[in-house]
């Protein structure tokens, strides 16, 4: 009895040492969920709107990549530790070729070495 509660505490305090965490769908999840919105908006520069949600949530959104006729719009859901939950592209363009998209390229998310 005594090593079926001894397991049960153990197991007990596994789990509440998990975290959960966002699987990413896409690239740009991939490269920008749980990083700082600190650290995304100073490398390419800052929001142009933001809206509180409920929960301490914030969405900002993000357009930049200006570049022969091509821009890269985005939304960034961000908690209250100023950590990036979720990145989704609102306006993209897909590469003809199969490649990745404009947004993956100026977010750095397309996986290429720079």
């Amino acid at each position: 009895m005594k090593s079926r509660i001894a397991i049960l505490a153990g197991v007990a305090l596994a789990l509440a040492g998990c975290t959960t965490a966002t699987v990413a769908s896409n690239p740009l999840q991939a490269r920008w969920n749980g990083k700082t919105a600190g650290s995304f908006f100073a490398a390419y520069g800052p929001p142009i709107s933001d809206t509180a949600s409920s929960g301490g949530t914030t969405l900002y959104k993000w357009r930049g990549g200006f570049a022969k006729g091509k821009s890269c719009t985005v939304e960034l859901s961000v908690n209250e530790a100023y950590k990036i939950n979720n990145i989704r592209a609102v306006a993209d363009r897909v590469d003809p070729k199969g490649g990745p998209t404009h947004c993956e390229k100026v977010l750095d998310a397309d996986g290429e070495k720079k």
